[in-house]
């Protein structure tokens, strides 16, 4: 998939932007604060129906304005265009997402028809941050690859919530809780073994691609991994049914310590993502740049799994990565983006992004001050 272009409209510093774009590399240079990042937001706006790192759609409305809108022309692989439209009204605290032309009523529906990668500072929890962080990254490519699964992920977060309230209002001594569980039981035992067997799953698919490109912007010598460790103590290995099993067990052993605590110990919720170096914790053991250097080998990993997946080619977003990395791993990613379809790339400092690219001239450049983008330069545009 590729964007044919992109506008902006009294979204963050853009007031009124329209970005006619290269179908490889187009890099935006400008000092912090200047709105570069923002046009990376509002393309993954366009992919993902949010931002990559806002938590609310209204902090995202330029000062002073009621709404914002970001819309864009998109062409597949297979060469249909699509016109994608987000607008947001603070007014009315409500979003509106339409297709070429036509209301999506089930925003979820549209994850996953125009699959992104997003690296960015705020990605950098992945690899260092709660497990929380890493369930999110899980969730978020699991999901652009299947439908079904995000499906199922919305269900159990509404089921959970129910069922935390049932114990809440147990343990504050408002209502017998017990009776009040059984029908959230099975529902969040239904729901959260779909979930777990599909991460588990994704795990197993997943760790080939991270180890290639690991050794793509590291090369060999350290041998990363990725695993899976569930609260119910589920694997690849067993049925769904076996799966429920194993979550009802887990829920019976901690019936007293959840109406004790009020809230739910047993579920997807609770699982983590282990990643290791060399055997290794990485989160215990690693280095800053082994850390840095996993974080892209997994952004790297997810773009190959997701065009596989999805049988579309993702959009890279790259946000200030560069000045993150040292020059050869900068020098060994900006070589891979010649070849991974169509990438947004955000940085501060011209010189030494060119510096770093043994292919200088096969991208486009634009320069961004106070949300005004100015194109630069295109050599080639049709790669």
């Amino acid at each position: 998939m590729k964007f044919r272009e992109v506008r902006l409209q009294t979204f963050r510093n853009h007031e009124a932007t329209e970005i006619g774009c290269a179908l490889g590399r187009n890099v935006f240079f400008g000092n912090n604060g200047e709105g570069k990042t923002n046009i990376l937001e509002a393309i993954s706006y366009l992919c993902l129906t949010k931002s990559f790192y806002a938590s609310s759609d209204a902090t995202a409305v330029q000062f002073g304005q009621s709404g914002f809108t970001v819309s864009a022309i998109a062409v597949s692989d297979i060469d249909v265009s699509y016109k994608i439209d987000v607008s947001y009204s603070r007014d009315a605290k409500e979003k509106k997402i339409a297709v070429n032309n036509g209301v999506i009523e089930d925003k979820s529906s549209i994850i996953g028809m125009f699959p992104v990668v997003v690296l960015s500072p705020e990605n950098a929890n992945v690899t260092s941050g709660t497990p929380a962080d890493r369930r999110r990254f899980i969730d978020v490519v699991i999901s652009q690859s299947n439908k079904s699964y995000l499906q199922d992920l919305i269900e159990y977060r509404r089921i959970l919530r129910q069922r935390n309230r049932v114990l809440f209002e147990s343990k504050a001594g408002q209502r017998t809780s017990q009776d009040l569980l059984e029908p959230w039981n099975e529902n969040l035992i239904k729901r959260g073994s779909q979930i777990s067997q599909r991460r588990a799953q994704f795990v197993q698919e997943f760790s080939p691609y991270l180890v290639d490109a690991y050794i793509r912007i590291a090369g060999r010598g350290e041998e990363p991994s990725i695993g899976y460790d569930s609260s119910i103590k589920t694997d690849n290995s067993l049925t769904i049914e076996q799966a429920q099993t194993f979550f009802r067990r887990e829920l019976e052993q901690q019936r007293v310590e959840e109406q004790k605590l009020g809230t739910t110990l047993v579920g997807p919720h609770k699982d983590e993502l282990v990643f290791e170096i060399n055997g290794l914790s990485l989160k215990t053991f690693a280095s800053q740049g082994q850390h840095k250097t996993f974080l892209v080998a997994l952004k790297v990993a997810e773009f190959f799994y997701l065009r596989e997946q999805c049988q579309e080619t993702p959009v890279l977003l790259l946000d200030d990565v560069f000045s993150e990395l040292d020059g050869p791993r900068s020098e060994k990613l900006l070589a891979l983006t010649a070849n991974l379809g169509q990438t947004f790339i955000t940085a501060t400092d011209e010189q030494r992004f060119s510096t770093a690219s043994k292919q200088r001239n096969d991208f486009a450049r634009y320069f961004v001050r106070k949300g005004k983008v100015t194109f630069a330069k295109a050599e080639v545009l049709t790669n």
